[in-house]
């Protein structure tokens, strides 16, 4: 008769190696290699050194799947999170761009009409036309981004 010990010690022993093998890909990837997001802080100021008080700072990674971005404040700080508000961002290189960056309505605007201007030059909401590149991290952090006003209407 044969004995099942040798299967049973077989399976039980490439199970434990299996628990084993995923219990130490977990642990690095909680602790070995620091975190997988970085903070990006940082302002956006015109020309001029007046602050864009509106808007928000977008970063294009090529990653269809991954995108973050950070409200602009109106002091223009803003801090960029991935999958919440202020949680940072992985690393890579990432061009940058402008999204909303419209005048805001007066505070006692009431039931009036009101047309949002554009603050910015066209070419800093598009990530191709930008010309803004940071990568993360990277000693650019904190990120100083000066846009342009748009051009004036003829």
């Amino acid at each position: 008769m044969k004995s099942i010990y040798p299967m049973q010690h077989s399976s039980f022993l490439k199970s434990a190696l299996r628990m084993f093998a995923l219990a130490s890909l977990l642990a690095c990837a909680a602790g070995c290699g620091g975190s997988s997001m970085h903070p990006v802080i940082g302002h956006v100021h015109f020309t001029d050194g007046s602050p864009l008080k509106t808007g928000r700072v977008m970063l294009d990674g090529g990653d269809a799947n991954t995108s973050s971005w950070g409200l602009i404040h109106p002091d223009g700080s803003f801090q960029v999170g991935t999958l919440d508000v202020d949680d940072g961002v992985p690393a890579g290189v990432y061009r940058v761009y402008i999204e909303n960056a419209m005048s805001l309505p007066p505070d006692n605007w009431g039931d009036r009409d009101f047309t949002p201007k554009l603050l910015i030059h066209p070419k800093f909401m598009d990530p191709e036309q930008s010309g803004l590149s940071f990568e993360v991290p990277g000693k650019s952090t904190p990120w100083e981004i000066v846009v342009e006003k748009p051009p004036k209407s003829r």
